[in-house]
Formats: structure tokens, sequence, C-alpha cells
């Protein structure tokens, strides 16, 4: 980098003396030829200049061409030279190269005409001493403020920034700005309103005397025209890219082909916004998945784990419990074990069932089943456990059986923990209903209830997992039934839903009715 910048100061010294060699040796032969004499009597410059032409006469043919050559390898060498500093490659712009351009196009035009005027009145001065001073002066403002200008404009080319100096850009940055600001109808409206304006005074600006006015006319706002259209269509492109991307993410596909540097305006920003909300939706899917594969992994790996010794613990209390007790208490301690060990094992099989059912890792055997049917065989396995805690159950069907297509071993068990859950919560000494309600296409089981507990929960909660209507945890339970019940459900292709109304639990489970 610090040769470049020598070789670019050593060119800024050589140019100026070989573009005089070329001015003179271009202009000595023909002012000896034809003014040699005017030359000998005008002032001191001429005189220095014919001298120098009348001796380079000779060589002229051969100085235009190296003179014109060097300094072409002398602009390539200033011009790759500037802007490069020591152990940096990019371009660093300074204050001055801050400047908006037309105003350095400006003042470098005063300066240059006041070069010239300062060069011609030396030019034209007798005085020997002060037309020498006069015209070095102009030529060294002329020559400085060439170099000024060259460096400023090489510069900001070499940093992409010539576009972005200018006053321009400055303008039109202000004025996107104030529309970008604005909501799409008042764009649309400035938009259109442009180019009416456009279009108006470049009918204005057509002469009256120009031959065929208004071909050139409707030439010109056929132009305009074909542009509008052009950026409409750019728009209508871009605005079906957004749409085929929200779809997309409507669809489940968060990997989606938008590109927000293709756009432009307020659709730049938007594909910004949805690129966003698909990135987030996919990193949120992503850890969701991973969450529960883990959480699968987990529960069926301590499953496992409690599965061994508790299979050991069951087989050996049913041998100590063939084997005669010492006393009663011993006895008694036994069936609380005996009573605690099948606890854990049912809750062992549905912490593994929940873990499936909500992986949806089952496999389904859908079949042709008869609800009724079905609801009466659940009912019956549940009815001494009602009649313990004195619970009256009120059944209704419709008058014709109804059927649905589901996997008959799921259904026992999703009706089994409704049926298990309203056993262990309702209120002893009341009534509980069951519905089987034949609607248009569907079939639906109501099941209703009085809890014997305040239900101060939200229905979401209570179908969450190891979640009790039963705060104090007295009864026995795991609060997996009713999440299992709904997971199983949903499998399936039917609907769970729980109601809460004061104290009135509802259960309702959903299928769509099979026609013959």
């Amino acid at each position: 980098m610090n040769g470049s910048k020598i070789s670019k100061n050593v060119a800024y010294v050589l140019a100026p003396i070989f573009a005089l060699l070329l001015i003179l040796s271009t202009l000595g032969t023909k002012i000896i030829d034809e003014e040699i004499n005017v030359i000998q009597n005008s002032n001191y410059i001429w005189q220095m200049a014919g001298g120098l032409a009348n001796v380079t006469k000779g060589v002229t043919p051969l100085l235009i061409p190296i003179s014109v050559m060097i300094l072409i390898i002398l602009a390539v060498v200033i011009i790759d030279g500037i802007g490069k500093n020591k152990n940096e490659d990019t371009i660093k712009l300074n204050w001055f190269d801050e400047w908006k351009l037309e105003v350095v196009l400006a003042l470098s035009f005063i300066l240059f005409i006041a070069g010239v005027y300062i060069l011609s009145i030396g030019w034209n001065s007798f005085e020997n001493s002060i037309s020498i001073m006069l015209s070095s002066c102009g030529i060294g403002i002329i020559y400085v403020n060439s170099i000024v200008l060259l460096e400023t404009i090489v510069k900001r080319i070499k940093a992409r920034m010539l576009w972005k100096t200018t006053l321009i850009y400055a303008i039109y940055k202000a004025i996107k700005k104030m529309i970008d600001n604005r909501k799409i109808m008042t764009k649309l409206f400035i938009y259109y309103w442009g180019f009416c304006i456009i279009g108006f005074f470049i009918t204005l600006a057509i002469p009256n005397s120009t031959s065929n006015k208004n071909l050139f006319q409707v030439v010109m706002l056929a132009a305009l025209g074909i542009t509008t259209f052009y950026v409409l269509c750019k728009k209508v492109e871009e605005l079906n890219k957004i749409q085929m991307a929200l779809k997309s993410i409507y669809d489940g596909d968060t990997n989606i082909e938008l590109n927000p540097n293709e756009l432009k305006g307020v659709l730049k920003q938007m594909a910004v916004y949805i690129d966003d909300i698909a990135g987030g939706l996919s990193n949120a899917i992503e850890q969701s998945l991973k969450s529960e594969r883990l959480k699968t992994e987990l529960i069926t790996n301590v499953s496992h784990d409690i599965k061994t010794p508790l299979t050991s613990i069951i087989n050996y209390v049913d041998l100590l419990k063939k084997e005669k007790m010492p006393n009663e208490k011993a006895t008694e301690y036994l069936m609380i074990l005996d009573n605690k060990s099948q606890r854990l094992k049912k809750l062992t099989e549905d912490l593994v069932e929940a873990s499936k059912a909500s992986s949806g890792n089952i496999k389904l055997n859908k079949e042709k089943l008869n609800v009724k049917e079905l609801v009466q065989q659940v009912s019956g396995e549940f009815e001494d456990r009602f009649k313990e805690r004195n619970l009256e159950e009120i059944t209704t069907f419709p008058e014709q059986d109804v059927y649905i297509k589901a996997d008959g071993r799921y259904m026992c068990r999703i009706l089994e923990n409704v049926y298990s859950n309203v056993a262990k919560y309702a209120m002893e000494n009341t009534r509980v209903y069951l519905d089987v309600v034949k609607n248009q296409h569907t079939v639906v089981i109501q099941m209703k209830n009085i809890s014997k507990q305040e239900l101060n929960i939200s229905a979401d909660e209570l179908m969450q997992r190891f979640v009790r209507g039963e705060t104090s945890r007295n009864t026995e339970g795991s609060g997996l039934g009713l999440s299992i019940a709904s997971s199983l459900t949903e499998l399936q292709g039917g609907k769970f839903h729980i109601y809460l109304d004061g104290d009135l639990f509802k259960v309702t489970i959903g299928f769509e009715m099979l026609v013959n």
C-alpha cells in the first residue's frame, strides 16, 4: 500500500511536466512557422514557449506519442493509488468525501473559473515577474483543484458511494422514508398522482412548434403506461411470493422459499416478519418434538426400570400370602403391601400407555362397533363400584343402534377411564347420567355427574397429566386417566371434551357415525 502511495505522489509531480511538454510539442512548430517574429517581440511567457517549441521542433512527432503514453500510465498509477492506505484494504472516506457531490462540483467549478481568470491576467501581463507569478498561481489553482476533484470522485467510486453521496440521493431517501412511513393506501395515492403529474409535465415539456407533437405525447404517455404496468406486475409478483409463503406456513411447512432481499418497501419488511415467524415456528416445533421425544424416552426407561423390581415385589407378596402369618398385624401389613404394589403397577402401566398415546406410538385395529353394547359392557363392570358409593346410573340410548369405526380395545379403555373417574370423584348418593346422542353425522357419548370436591381448575388443566380434581390426593388415581382417554380418542379421529359448570362435571366423546 505504501509503494502505491509513493508512486501516486511521483505521478502527480510528473503529470503536469509531461502535459506541458505535450502542449508545447503540439503547438511549438505552428507557433515558430507562422508567428516567430511576433513571439520574439511578445511578453516573456510567449518567448519561453516559442523557444522551447523551436528546440523541440525536430523531435515533435516523437514527443507527442511518448507524452500521451506516459500521461496514460501516470493516470493509471494515480487512479490506482487513490484511496489506498498502509495495511488497509478498505477505502476510507474523509470528511470532504462525505460532502454532497453537487456541492463539491459547484465549488470545483468556481475554483476552476477563478484559476482560469488569474491565468488569463498573468498571460496578458506585460511585466515578466507579474506574468510568471499570476500564471503560476492560476495553473496551481487549476491543478490542485483538479487533483482534489479527481481524488474525491475516484474514492467515492471505489467505495461504491458515488450515488449515495449525491444531493439527489439524499432527497430521494427523504421522500422514500416519508412514503414508507405512510399506510399502504396513502402510498398508492402518492404513486398514482406522482405518475399523473409526471405524465402532465412530459406533455408540457414538448414545445408547440415541434412537428408531430401529438405523436410524441402518445409515445411518452405509452412509455409511462408501460413503466407503470411493469411496476404493478412486479408488485403483484412479490405479493404472490408472500401469499405462497403464508400458505406454506399455514400447511405446516416452515421451510419457505422467501428471500426478503428480492422484495422492496413494505413488502420487504413483511417478508422479513414472515421469515422470522417461520424460523420461530420451526424452532418451536423442533424443540417441542425434541422435548416430547425425551419425555417419552424418559418415561419408557423409568417405567422399565421400575417394572423389574416391582414384578419381584408382587411375586414375593403373592408367596407371602400363601404362608401363615404370625399375627394379624403382619397380615394387615402384607395386605397394604399388596395393595400399594398393585397400585404402583397400575401407575407404571398408565405411564407407558400415556406415553404411547401422546406420541401416537399405538397400532390401531379399527372395526365396526355398536356403541350401545360397548357402553353397557363397561357400565356393567363398574356396577359394584357405583353401588359402594351409592351412585345411581341413568342411561339413555337412541331408539336404533348406532355404530362407529374404532378400536374396540382402546374404546373400552376410554370408557373405563371415564367411569373410573366418576367412581372416584362423584359425590356419594347422587345420580350419574350417561347419554348416547345421535346427531346428523356423529355419535356423542355424554357423561355427567356432581363432583364431591370443589372444581377450582379449568377443563384444560384437568386433562393434563398428573392433574386430579381431588386436590387432597386421598383417593386412588394417578391423574392420567382423562389424559389417556383424550389422547386415545384423538388418535382414532374422535373428539374428547370436558365441561365444568360449578360442581357439574361433564365429559363428551364424539365419533363420526358409521352408516351402513
